[in-house]
Formats: C-alpha cells, structure tokens, sequence
C-alpha cells in the first residue's frame, strides 16, 4: 500500500484560552503538532503527509518542512473542518488518480498521542471496507434529554477519534461530490457515508485525546509522562471488535 496523511490544525483553539494556537504548545519539550507529525513520519506506509493550517499560522508552520521529510505541502485551512480536509486532499488529487496513493489517513494535529498500534488496525480495517475510523464506547455517562428530562440512555454510542482511514480514491470522489452539492460534512467520515460509503469503526485508544482545554493540555503532559514522552511508537490498546458506524 501506499498512503498519504492530511493533518488538520485549522482550528482556533479558542477554548483553551492561550495567546499562541494550542498546536505549538509544548508536551514533553515538543509542540502538539510535532508529536503529530511524527507519527506518520515514523511509519514507513506513509509516503507524504499534507498540514493544513490557518493562513496566519502558515510561517511558522514552514520550517517543520526542514525537520519532517514526509511534510511536503502546508496549505492553508478553510473557515470549516470540512473545508479543510478538502484543501488537503485536493493537493493529493493527482497522486490518488494516477494510483500513487491508495489510503488517505486524515488527523486532528491536536491529538498527539496515537499509535502506530492503531494505524495498524485501521489500514487493516480499511482493506476490508472503504473507511475504518477508531472511536471509544461512550456508556451510560451519556443522556437523551428532552425539555429538561432525562428521556433514555441511547445504547451503542461511541465518541470518535483520529486518524480515520480511508480508501482514498473513494475519499476524493466522496469530497468531489459534496463539493458539488453544497454538502458539509462533520468530519471525514461523514462525508463518505454521504457519499453512501460504509465505514467501520475500531475500538480505539484511551491516550488517544483531543487537547482543547488547560484541563487537557494537564492530562497530555501526564500521558507524556507515563510513556515516557513517546508518541507514535507506543503499543495502543487492545483491539476491538469492528462496528459499523450508522
């Protein structure tokens, strides 16, 4: 196989209230989006990793091109997620086309801490279906409330993780044509299943979190920590078994 990665780090990271966008706060003596980007730099399927960053972040972002050999394009973001993956992508079109690239990993820069271990089950996954994306089961913590009550506890409720994988000639089309049809998508795999393709889910990675909030960027630094500041490398955890994401 041959891949290629799209991180997004177009968000404003307005929740966590810092003067500098969260991806360039440090965990463990490197940025957010350096732990990022090197877990695709360390994984020898993937041939070119695409940043999508906001334009005022762009100059600073250029100089990671000198220390991440995979990094060969950073192209700024658009005023949605969705927006974003489709400026990613569209720089991969050719490749994907011409067969160059076959699986397309897309990746929240904010989350530092995947595996190799998962990249691992999703490429599996994806070689079965057109997309495999990891996510957490959300138990009973989670509520359906109506006008103030609680009115059930939905069952089989998962919160969704990154990178998601996908068949990437399916991808660009997928995109194409929400493109086309004014389509917005909540993240990748959305706009597949839209599309009407099918997308699996995988038991994915406790560690795996989304640094939104001081609160998250304590309990990056713990997980730093723990593993001894690694980040691609880390064994992840114990696969799941694949749900269908409806």
């Amino acid at each position: 196989m041959s891949a290629a990665a799209i991180i997004v780090a177009g968000g404003l990271g307005t929740r966590m209230g810092a003067r500098v966008n969260k991806i360039f706060m440090e965990v463990a003596g490197r940025s957010i989006l350096e732990h990022s980007l090197e877990l695709f730099e360390s994984d020898p399927r993937v041939h070119r990793v695409v940043l999508v960053a906001r334009p005022e972040d762009l100059s600073q972002c250029e100089p990671l091109r000198a220390r991440f050999s995979k990094l060969s394009t950073i192209v700024p973001g658009g005023d949605v997620r969705h927006r974003s993956e489709f400026a990613g992508l569209r720089l991969l079109a050719a490749q994907i086309d011409s067969g160059g690239v076959d699986t397309v990993l897309v990746h929240d820069a904010v989350r530092p801490f995947a595996t190799h271990a998962l990249v691992d089950r999703l490429v599996a996954g994806v070689a079965q279906t057109i997309g495999c994306i990891p996510g957490l089961p959300a138990g009973r913590a989670i509520a359906l409330v109506a006008d103030g009550w609680i009115a059930g506890y939905p069952p089989n409720l998962w919160t969704v993780q990154t990178p998601q994988a996908f068949q990437a000639t399916w991808l660009l089309e997928a995109h194409n044509r929400a493109a086309r049809q004014g389509f917005i998508g909540t993240d990748t795999a959305s706009v597949v299943e839209w599309a009407g393709g099918d997308v699996s889910v995988i038991e994915g990675e406790v560690d795996n979190i989304k640094i939104t909030t001081p609160e998250d960027l304590a309990r990056a630094a713990a997980i730093a920590s723990r593993r001894g500041a690694g980040s691609g490398g880390s064994p992840g955890e114990a696969p799941g078994v694949p749900q269908q994401k409806r």
